[in-house]
């Protein structure tokens, strides 16, 4: 009885995700509840509106919330907001295509964080450690981050990085889950095509385990592609964010990373 009350309760929730009548918060301001079945829960980036919800702003507050079509609604003014009445404030009049498709890239990867699977980008290669840079990034950076998930508390993490026109391979230990390295280290060359891993064997069968690319990249091809995406950041910072945060979200979604 107990699993299938169980099996019950998971299949509604994948059904209010899935639903197209179903919201997602994209970005919030101030203090907002969402009130479903008369509880009250605060509102964050990635909380999910049921149709039948109300939702409820503070003073000086502001939510946009997006559906799984790429639809953008935002609501700023202090009170209390019937679903029906969130989908009468559509926040771009006339989206683009490029938004659309970013906002539905958002959607999905909001509805699917849960389940451990990374979709940006349309790629999937199962339940791996590595968090940043993405798989296919472009960066200009002069200081390069990698980041992971922590695979347990005592483990010692091997970061291997490939120069892909080379086939060489440098192998950095670290107990931590991130490492931080420049530019102007003699391992990288500008223009050049990297791939990297991160593992907890130091000395695993590198055909074996999954690598994320990524291309060094000089300032001038970063702002030429970030002019390429021009009708994304329009649209972004109509929905309200800022300068930095619109960069962080293109180098998220678009692998095109400052």
């Amino acid at each position: 009885m107990g699993k299938s009350f169980a099996i019950i309760l998971f299949c509604c929730f994948v059904s209010v995700l899935n639903a197209q009548d179903s919201l997602c918060v994209f970005n919030v301001k101030g203090t907002a509840y969402c009130k479903h079945s008369n509880a009250l829960k605060p509102v964050s980036k990635g909380t999910f509106i049921p149709n039948g919800s109300n939702v409820i702003l503070a003073e000086s507050a502001e939510i946009t919330a997006i559906d799984s079509k790429g639809e953008a609604f935002k609501i700023d003014k202090a009170g209390e907001y019937k679903f029906s009445k969130i989908l009468q404030h559509k926040a771009i009049k006339n989206a683009q295509g490029l938004t659309t498709k970013y906002l539905k890239l958002i959607w999905d990867e909001l509805t699917k964080k849960g389940s451990g699977k990374t979709i940006i980008g349309g790629v999937y290669r199962g339940d791996i450690l590595m968090e940043f840079p993405k798989d296919s990034t472009k960066t200009a950076s002069s200081k390069l981050e990698f980041i992971w998930k922590e695979h347990n508390e005592d483990a010692n993490y091997f970061v291997f990085i490939r120069n892909i026109e080379t086939d060489e391979v440098y192998k950095f230990s670290t107990n931590g889950t991130t490492l931080t390295l420049y530019k102007d280290n003699p391992i990288f060359y500008e223009g050049n095509d990297y791939e990297w891993s991160v593992s907890t064997e130091e000395f695993p069968n590198l055909k074996n385990i999954p690598f994320y690319s990524f291309t060094l990249i000089e300032r001038s091809e970063y702002k030429a592609l970030k002019q390429e995406l021009s009708e994304v950041v329009t649209d972004l910072k109509t929905l309200g964010l800022t300068d930095s945060e619109i960069e962080a979200s293109i180098c998220e979604i678009y692998g095109v990373c400052k």
